[in-house]
């Protein structure tokens, strides 16, 4: 069980976010969960109050998106300038990337996963956790985001 843990999705997918919010509140027992949908309205939530964990997409749009606004340039590698963001405002946090991608970029540019997760493990060693791949079909993530919580917990 996780109830102490206080927890923060920065996410954008709206059948993401409810089904990680059913899992990681239902199931895990989390009764802290805030959700975020872009980097500055993340940015904002984790410097304004304290979490324990972060569950973070790596694409995620600049600005909430509204009605009336697309939330401004998507930002492929979103994640990776959350976390240089929380290092220089001294804001550590435990985090865990959860992501529907397996590629990320284009063409020659892009980068997989697994790339990804062990650039970050070699870029913020104190921080970052691991990744999950979510597949909407699938339960596998959820095991996964299990196993990397209660990393959490026991640190």
């Amino acid at each position: 069980m996780m109830k102490k843990i206080r927890t923060i999705l920065i996410e954008d997918d709206s059948k993401k976010i409810e089904d990680i919010k059913e899992y990681v509140i239902n199931t895990l027992g989390c009764n802290t969960f805030t959700i975020r949908e872009s980097y500055q309205s993340g940015i904002r939530e984790i410097l304004k109050n304290d979490f324990d964990l972060l569950l973070l997409d790596m694409s995620i749009p600049t600005f909430d998106k509204t009605p009336l606004e697309s939330g401004g340039p998507y930002e492929k590698f979103g994640g990776y300038k959350v976390l240089r963001e929380i290092i220089r405002k001294k804001r550590p946090l435990k985090t865990i990337l959860i992501t529907m991608f397996d590629d990320f970029g284009e063409s020659d540019l892009s980068i997989t996963l697994p790339q990804i997760d062990n650039s970050l493990k070699v870029e913020f060693p104190e921080l970052y956790i691991g990744s999950v791949f979510y597949h909407a079909r699938e339960n596998k993530w959820q095991e996964e985001l299990k196993a990397l919580i209660q990393n959490v917990e026991n640190a």
